[in-house]
């Protein structure tokens, strides 16, 4: 990802299993402004969300019993 300093413009490449924990901070080389880069969320693989969507379907279409 390519992330520019806000202060000065300075662009930085940062691969984004660099970021650890919930976010990447550092300093800008050019200006010394802070650089706060928030995690980016996680996305389930394609396969994980239609076996989830096909569970709830499953589950939502069952009769109750009296």
């Amino acid at each position: 990802m390519i992330v520019f300093c806000e202060e000065c413009g300075e662009r930085y490449v940062i691969e984004a299993d660099e970021i650890k924990g919930s976010a990447m901070i550092f300093i800008c080389r050019v200006c010394n402004d802070i650089i706060r880069i928030p995690a980016q969320e996680k996305h389930h693989k394609p396969e994980e969300k239609e076996k989830n969507k096909a569970e709830k379907k499953d589950s939502s279409f069952q009769k109750k019993r009296p």
